[in-house]
């Protein structure tokens, strides 16, 4: 027969030996909650530190379960981004910067200069033709000065005048070429350029150098189409006619081309006034004439 176990026959351990033999056939037991270290304090030693702005309260932000991972930073740690602001704020402007423009290119330069060049070229010339030929304003005198068929009594003012004067070029290298001649006749008390009385064109005249030529027109009022003569004017008419005698003024506008060989000047405007033409009638008729014993000059505006 086997023999009975010897459990009983060993001998007994001590109190300490069976303390140890508890401790390596049992497993640990856990650790209580209160040893281990709170998650929030793991995560933050497991972050950098941030700093933020000096002066202002260094808040952290509260602890979401699910929080980012600057989820610890202060409040004004950093910029809030540009949306922030909004798009009311446009961003800054730099300086502009003035650039000068660049320089032409020698081919506009050229153009340039000789257009510089030959607008001096053309005044040299010109002076230097001028002082050469020296042209000299025309003479302008009358000679003869009547009227006919005056007539104030009619619904329609009427008159002829006969003007005769006498052209002078006293240029001696310059002819003058006289292409337009224009005359009008006014009262003397008239002020007002359209108050004339008549109107008519002379034939145009060629004046050699040193020399004078006549001309002369007939002007005729009443006509049709011509304008009617103001109605102040006719009365200042009858109180001079009433005395005998009646003055007009003879008005002309000029031009006039100066030529030479191989020269000729642009057309040049003049103005000729022969005023203070009192005429004398003949008793109560309508013809009258002027008493010159010699030619009257006229005054010439450039």
């Amino acid at each position: 027969m086997p023999s009975p176990p010897e459990v009983e026959t060993q001998p007994k351990n001590d109190s300490g030996s069976d303390q140890t033999s508890e401790r390596d056939t049992n497993p640990p037991p856990p650790p209580t909650p209160q040893s281990q270290p709170p998650p929030s304090q793991t995560q933050q030693q497991s972050y950098p530190p941030v700093m933020g702005f000096p002066g202002y309260p260094q808040a952290p932000y509260p602890n979401y379960p699910n929080a980012p991972y600057n989820h610890n930073q202060y409040a004004y740690a950093q910029a809030p981004p540009a949306s922030y602001y909004g798009s009311s704020y446009p961003p800054p402007q730099q300086n502009p910067v003035y650039q000068r423009p660049p320089p032409p290119s020698g081919f506009f330069r050229g153009i340039l200069t000789g257009l510089v060049i030959l607008a001096v070229f053309i005044c040299i010339s010109t002076t230097i033709t001028w002082l050469v030929l020296r042209p000299q304003i025309p003479d302008f005198s009358v000679t003869n000065f009547s009227v006919s068929n005056f007539n104030l009594t009619e619904p329609v003012f009427s008159a002829q005048w006969t003007a005769n004067l006498t052209v002078e070029n006293p240029n001696s290298k310059l002819t003058a070429y006289f292409n337009r001649i224009q005359g009008f006749i006014y009262n003397e008390n008239a002020v007002a350029v359209e108050d004339f009385l008549a109107m008519e064109y002379f034939q145009p005249v060629y004046v050699e150098t040193k020399k004078s030529v006549s001309v002369g027109e007939t002007l005729t009022a009443g006509e049709k189409g011509q304008l009617k003569v103001p109605s102040w004017v006719g009365e200042e008419m009858k109180k001079e006619r009433d005395t005998g005698t009646v003055s007009f003024n003879l008005w002309m506008a000029v031009s006039v081309t100066f030529k030479t060989e191989g020269w000729s000047a642009r057309e040049r405007g003049l103005k000729v006034f022969c005023g203070k033409l009192k005429v004398a009638f003949e008793g109560g008729s309508g013809n009258g004439a002027v008493l010159l014993p010699k030619p009257l000059p006229c005054v010439v505006y450039v």
